[in-house]
């Protein structure tokens, strides 16, 4: 499997993306029995969103396979900026987050609680986040991340591991460790990072 950063991803592209964290997302407690349950379609508009920016501020590496992207991970840099209106119309972010307050003004009060517990809980320094990762091919995810890691050499790196203990320790294959756990609706939420120096496990 090659692994390519693609920091300019096509329309289509775009929305390969956009359904593989879709699809992948909308399996956890999180999106479907909290953020917007019952309605998958207002999670592929906030994903449709966050991947607007994650696009426009970060870093993006992929895994495609004839034409087709089988894994993706979203690496957001630190001094990103905050969200907000300016940050919504300057990364095209305002319609997808237009369209969900229209169809769900609940839904953005959800999302609002779990944008105001990742700050809560939130490194204090400066990190490489590994924001999204996404996988339709056993095995990607973890060549994903394994490949993507020594681009941001030097830097403290964070991700947040939202799924299960199984996904705890996927992280922590590669050096990643603990600081922080909470019980969000439903999610065993634990932020983990790799302080830097620290050798990636095998």
């Amino acid at each position: 499997m090659t692994v390519k950063e693609l920091p300019n991803p096509t329309k289509e592209q775009f929305q390969q993306m956009v359904d593989l964290l879709t699809d992948s997302f909308w399996k956890t407690p999180l999106f479907h029995d909290f953020l917007f349950p019952g309605h998958k379609a207002l999670a592929h508009l906030f994903l449709t969103a966050l991947l607007r920016y994650g696009v426009g501020t970060g870093r993006n590496f992929v895994i495609e396979e004839q034409g087709n992207i089988v894994a993706c991970a979203l690496w957001g840099l630190p001094n990103e900026p905050a969200f907000g209106l300016r940050t919504y119309l300057r990364y095209g972010m305002w319609w997808p987050m237009l369209r969900i307050a229209l169809r769900s003004p609940a839904a953005m009060g959800r999302i609002q609680e779990f944008l105001r517990m990742l700050d809560e809980n939130a490194p204090h320094m400066p990190c490489a986040t590994l924001e999204y990762l996404a996988s339709r091919k056993r095995g990607a995810g973890a060549a994903l991340v394994r490949a993507s890691i020594p681009a941001f050499h030097g830097m403290t790196l964070h991700v947040e591991s939202i799924v299960s203990k199984n996904d705890h320790a996927f992280y922590r294959q590669f050096g990643f460790v603990p600081f922080a756990r909470t019980h969000f609706h439903g999610t065993d939420y634990a932020f983990m990072l790799i302080a830097p120096g620290k050798e990636i496990l095998a």
